[in-house]
């Protein structure tokens, strides 16, 4: 399984409903795994707070013992058809959003969203909430 940002952030903030979906996948035996993409996203987020190094801190503390994936070729040819299909569509998606979404699907992995409109829509893609 793989987090989206909005997962990681609300986990980050405590959110009740994502930490139960934590608590719920590591009872499974699942392990979650996150997106150089995210890394990315997260790190846009720690340049522009105030708390700069407060904000680093957690971050650092959720991405330990986590798996990165990076993006490789393979998952930027998807993330390429995801964002165009959708544009096709007239529906609109970031690119951040797409290159996850290109990652997952390559490697067929649930990706864990709070975020379900951002990610609708993509063919093949496994999509968990809370």
């Amino acid at each position: 399984m793989i987090a989206d940002t909005s997962f990681l952030i609300d986990i980050m903030k405590y959110d009740k409903d994502a930490i139960k979906k934590a608590e719920e996948i590591e009872k499974k035996g699942n392990t979650i795994a996150v997106t150089s993409i995210t890394i990315f996203e997260l790190f846009i987020g720690v340049s522009l707070s105030i708390k700069q190094d407060q904000e680093r801190n957690k971050i650092n503390r959720i991405l330990n013992g986590l798996s990165i994936i990076s993006f490789d070729e393979d998952s930027a040819r998807e993330a390429g058809k995801i964002y165009a299909q959708k544009r096709k569509n007239g529906s609109a998606i970031e690119p951040e959003d797409s290159m996850i979404a290109g990652i997952c699907s390559r490697r067929n992995e649930i990706l864990i969203t709070r975020n379900i409109k951002h990610f609708s829509d993509i063919e093949g893609l496994r999509i968990e909430s809370y």
